[in-house]
């Protein structure tokens, strides 16, 4: 029997550490090469975001740290005001 070094890739949640698995099998899934690995990902509920962030594939577990990573991303709500336009407290905002 012959045996040789072989490279794969394994996605793994970089909130919770849980491994892609088959939604079928259940079994861990080995992918030849990252595209693939990352379209199947998507394609099952799984979230692959930019390759900046440090935190690229999270998961579709829906808990707190889940939701905290995702609510980390969002921009800032916007503040709309406009001049002499009443506050929420009936106060005029922007004079």
């Amino acid at each position: 029997m012959a045996t040789r070094l072989q490279h794969c890739y394994v996605i793994t949640c970089d909130i919770c550490r849980t491994e892609y698995v088959d939604p079928e099998t259940e079994e861990p899934v080995w992918f030849a090469d990252e595209t693939t690995a990352e379209q199947t990902a998507c394609a099952t509920g799984w979230a692959v975001l930019a390759r900046d962030l440090p935190e690229r594939h999270i998961c579709p577990a829906d808990d707190d740290a889940h939701r905290a990573h995702f609510d980390a991303l969002m921009p800032p709500e916007p503040v709309m005001q406009v001049p002499g336009q009443l506050a929420l407290d009936d106060t005029e905002g922007a004079r």
